[in-house]
């Protein structure tokens, strides 16, 4: 038999106690339990918000690399090395996260970020992650920032590949002229070429246009082909404060070269040029009369738009008749069918509708055709079948003001507001949470919205990455745009339609409301289109807070009912949508208890309405609404009336 010496057994014995407690060290740190790495993230985040950015960056590094928000933790390391200047740290992280985790959302981002680090010291490798982001699916921005950076390597690498170099510069300031690269991009193409192209020249003095330095861009324009570069030339002196010499060019661009500069910048010249002028009905009219080419319509529509009403309608026939297939045909159409309505050309109407639902089936305005359509078999031609046309009103377009209006119809009402009690429903996660061991699912945990935001492309999830944050405005305006991209929308129960119409400040709405007799939804649906539920929003001419309350308003009804605030007070939600309130129902009683022409009262003026009420030719609600003559204000009932249906749609007890 075998015998260990006992010092050997002793050396054993210590080895495999070291062993045991390196096994149970790196053990422990390798299976870090899921609620430590939260826990330890969630901290970390914190001191990232105060901005304790070093004991932040240690606390991501904590992070083991088992754990599933590893990659996440790395970036913010990287993200809080670059705040230190810390460059060295930030490339390692960025490099660590890449090459640990090459599939991962973050790995694009990190790629791009490590390719600016490395832009000066490292070109070589930095030409290989901004290849990489080109090559993924990442936003399309990072791909052409991406494309002029290597163009920008390429140009002092290899210069021999001019085309393919100035390709990189040309697509990054047609994609984003004013973009926040585009001064780097002219700086870089100009030490590069010393006869940049004509062509080129007009496209970088666009750009100094577009970011308001009129002086360089004259510099620039004096290089070009002035019947190429007419419209910026025009409408860069206008700018400058030259507006003779701008409307000169103008003039002379729309009658002999109209047809030789893009369709954006002519219409900006035209855009400008009647700026100048005090009637709009006789600049455009001017204009049309000198301009020659296929870019005209956009003239022509301008002088529609404001053409007395008696002429209206001939001037927008004689645009579709001249320019049937082009980019304001619809448009032309669209007050064709109205004003032969509100002309009692009945037939005349109808035909257009037809004509238009056959051309343009998902036309911008599909839905308001569809409803005239649908109103000249009813009260018009009294088909006993109108009641089919509108409920497919309701159906192909169920979020519309015009399903509102078709609903209103078919349903006998009497008020503009529907009497349904509203159920509170919280705005929740869009779909079913992503799976455990994603890093979504992840980054939900730890409350890291802002990593949400970045690695995912869906804005409904966005959108509620950023009400979580309390970004009302901005969340509201994303799910909205989200949802008009979706052609068949989903039923009102969907939880995505909560981040379209939230029900935020409800408590103070409903109280309010309830205080001074108005509908909850109805007031909920105007901070909506006031505010967007911002409660710092202030507008250009001074209105403030959610319910958009000019200060001298809001002290007239304070004075009214004994409230004494401050103007900054207006800020607060409690006392704003108190005061907004007060004041809706003040122009209630003025309307006789209707609220549309309250609601367009809020936004025109209660004297403009009634004085609308008395000059305009209308038979109901409807045609008033079209006749509107302040675009703002009919845009306005229509928007709010839309979400007020939305919200009774949605959240009907």
């Amino acid at each position: 038999m075998f015998n260990l010496s006992e010092e050997i057994k002793n050396t054993l014995k210590l080895a495999l106690i070291a062993a045991t407690l390196i096994a149970c060290f790196y053990g422990g740190k390798f299976l870090q339990s899921r609620n430590k790495a939260i826990k330890i993230y969630s901290s970390a985040l914190e001191d990232f918000k105060n901005k304790n950015y070093s004991n932040s960056y240690y606390l991501f590094s904590r992070i083991n690399p088992m754990s599933k928000i590893k990659p996440a933790a790395l970036y913010r390391q990287a993200q809080c090395a670059g705040i230190l200047d810390d460059s060295e740290s930030e490339e390692v992280a960025y490099k660590t996260l890449i090459s640990r985790y090459p599939n991962n959302e973050l790995s694009t981002d990190a790629q791009y970020r490590l390719g600016q680090i490395l832009i000066n010291k490292n070109p070589k490798d930095a030409k290989k992650y901004f290849k990489n982001v080109i090559k993924s699916h990442s936003q399309n921005d990072y791909k052409i920032a991406s494309e002029y950076y290597l163009a920008k390597i390429m140009a002092f690498e290899s210069p021999d590949k001019k085309e393919e170099i100035e390709n990189g510069f040309r697509q990054y300031l047609t994609q984003y002229p004013d973009g926040r690269l585009a001064p780097d991009v002219i700086k870089t193409w100009r030490e590069f070429d010393s006869e940049i192209k004509p062509d080129d020249l007009i496209l970088i003095a666009k750009s100094y246009y577009k970011s308001g330095n009129y002086n360089e861009a004259e510099k620039i324009l004096s290089n070009t082909d002035l019947k190429k570069s007419w419209a910026i030339q025009g409408a860069n002196y206008i700018k400058k404060g030259q507006a003779q010499k701008g409307k000169s060019i103008i003039l002379d661009g729309i009658s002999e070269n109209g047809d030789k500069v893009n369709k954006s910048d002519y219409n900006n010249a035209i855009e400008e040029y009647i700026k100048t002028e005090q009637d709009y009905y006789q600049a455009s009219s001017y204009l049309l009369g000198k301009a020659k080419g296929k870019n005209k319509d956009y003239i022509w529509n301008i002088k529609c738009k404001h053409s007395p009403k008696s002429s209206r309608l001939a001037c927008y026939e004689q645009l579709y008749a001249n320019f049937p297939k082009g980019q304001y045909a619809q448009n032309a159409m669209e007050n064709i069918i109205l004003g032969r309505i509100l002309n009692k050309n009945y037939g005349g109407a109808k035909t257009v509708a037809d004509d238009y639902i056959l051309k343009y089936p998902e036309g911008n305005n599909i839905d308001m055709v569809m409803f005239w359509r649908a109103k000249i078999e009813q009260k018009y031609s009294h088909n006993p079948q109108f009641d089919i046309l509108y409920r497919n009103v309701i159906n192909n377009f169920p979020d519309s003001y015009y399903a509102y209006r078709a609903f209103w119809i078919t349903k006998s009402l009497n008020n503009a507001v529907i009497q349904t009690k509203l159920d509170v429903k919280p705005v929740e996660f869009p779909y079913r949470y992503p799976l455990k061991n994603s890093l979504l699912y992840n980054l939900i945990l730890v409350q890291d919205y802002d990593l949400i935001k970045k690695i995912t492309d869906d804005e409904f999830i966005k959108s509620w990455a950023e009400y979580k944050q309390g970004h009302y405005m901005t969340s509201v305006y994303t799910a909205q745009k989200a949802m008009e991209k979706i052609k068949n929308k989903p039923p009102k129960t969907d939880v995505r339609w909560r981040l379209v119409y939230p029900m935020n400040y409800y408590n103070q709405i409903r109280n309010n409301a309830a205080n001074y007799n108005n509908d909850l939804a109805l007031i909920m649906s105007l901070i909506r289109e006031e505010s967007h539920f911002n409660t710092y929003a202030q507008s250009g001419v001074g209105a403030i807070g959610l319910m958009q309350l000019m200060p001298s308003t809001a002290h007239d009804v304070g004075v009214n009912f004994g409230l004494s605030f401050n103007t900054t007070d207006l800020f607060n939600p409690e006392l704003n949508i108190k005061l907004g309130n007060i004041y809706y129902s003040s122009l209630r009683k003025m309307a006789n208890g209707l609220d549309l022409s309250a609601v367009a009262g809020y936004n025109g003026g209660m004297g403009s309405v009634q004085r609308w009420k008395k000059t305009l030719s209308y038979s109901d609600t409807d045609e008033f609404v079209e006749q509107i003559p302040y675009d703002e204000t009919r845009n306005y009932v229509k928007k709010v009336f839309r979400s007020y249906w939305n919200y009774v749609r949605i959240y009907q007890h």
